[in-house]
């Protein structure tokens, strides 16, 4: 659990030794479990990670909890440390939300599926098959997060700390899969990166040399199914694209990425596109704003307990947070 919530706050060893007044090398082996602290020591350390002492004495976290594999649609600039932070702020909030939304949680309608490799079973039959448990059969998607809680998975919006990662997520076995999304990122960008690790979760209980190629084909099947979007996919323009955005909630360059793949354009025609796209300066910044899609299950969780006559401070206790931080992390989602 000490490394655990070191890591998820992004502190070193170091620092946290001297923020608790004890040495580093003491710490070392109180997280590696060879060494007991007294409870002056564990008080210091409760409040320099500003935790509740319960957090600490309390039994760690099982190891189903803990992220094996986590995934994470992440660009190469993202550092080892940022990686490993974000990786166990996902599994302490797992810790967080489970509890608290064990009465809200919908049934978990998701199962997994791996591609096959002679072609029988593509990624964009698995989108297909996960698409079916939507209640929108076919178009575009109005709201993917809605949809995506509406099946049992577990999305929550967190400040990740990093303009390189806009989303993390686990499928730990025997749990729910879960999904923390960035409440920095373009909306566009949450959506697809939101459908990417959902693929990964669905489709990769173990790492192949394609999983990334076959993550991308699962999000743009799910988010831009090739039968319903090939025919708007034709005479394409800016402009064009532009009133695609809108209308699908992909970006101007997912769009025209689908658009060669499901064959509605010519390689020249692609070519020439990104090269607008480039020259207009849409590489960096798209035109049309996409709405947000905000997660609600915890959100609706934290109204139902403050509606039945829960405190923030018995809210907090489940969540194994001080007050003040819970109010901060999930408090607002209550309004």
């Amino acid at each position: 659990m000490l490394l655990l919530l070191r890591t998820a706050q992004g502190l070193t060893q170091g620092e946290l030794a001297a923020a608790a007044g004890m040495s580093q090398g003491l710490l070392s082996k109180a997280e590696t479990g060879a060494a007991e602290l007294d409870s002056g020591r564990l008080e210091a350390l409760a409040s320099a990670l500003a935790v509740p002492l319960e957090r600490l004495t309390a039994e760690g976290p099982p190891r189903t909890v803990l992220s094996a594999c986590a995934f994470h649609r992440k660009r190469s600039s993202l550092s080892v440390a940022d990686a490993k932070r974000i990786r166990a702020l996902l599994d302490l909030t797992r810790m967080q939300v489970e509890p608290l939304v064990s009465a809200d949680a919908r049934p978990l309608r998701l199962v997994r599926e791996s591609p096959t490799g002679d072609g029988m079973v593509s990624p964009e039959d698995i989108a297909r098959d996960v698409r079916a448990r939507f209640s929108v059969s076919g178009g575009p998607l109005p709201n993917l997060v809605a949809e995506v809680e509406a099946i049992g998975v577990l999305v929550v919006g967190r400040h990740l700390g990093s303009a390189h990662l806009d989303a993390v997520g686990s499928w730990p076995e025997g749990l729910r899969p879960m999904f923390l999304v960035s409440n920095e990122a373009p909306a566009d960008r949450r959506r697809f990166t939101l459908a990417h690790e959902l693929g990964h979760a669905v489709m990769h209980p173990r790492p192949v040399e394609e999983q990334e190629q076959e993550a991308d084909r699962f999000a743009s099947e799910l988010l831009m199914p090739a039968s319903d979007i090939r025919g708007d996919l034709v005479r394409l323009t800016l402009a064009r694209l532009a009133d695609l955005k809108a209308a699908w909630r992909v970006s101007m360059a997912a769009l025209l990425r689908r658009a060669r793949d499901v064959g509605a354009i010519s390689h020249y025609e692609y070519r020439r596109l990104n090269i607008e796209l480039s020259t207009a300066g849409y590489r960096t910044r798209e035109p049309v704003t996409i709405s947000g899609e905000n997660p609600r299950l915890v959100a609706d969780a934290v109204s139902r307990r403050l509606r039945a006559g829960d405190s923030l401070a018995d809210l907090a206790r489940v969540t194994g947070q001080l007050e003040s931080e819970f109010v901060s992390v999930y408090g607002g989602e209550s309004s």
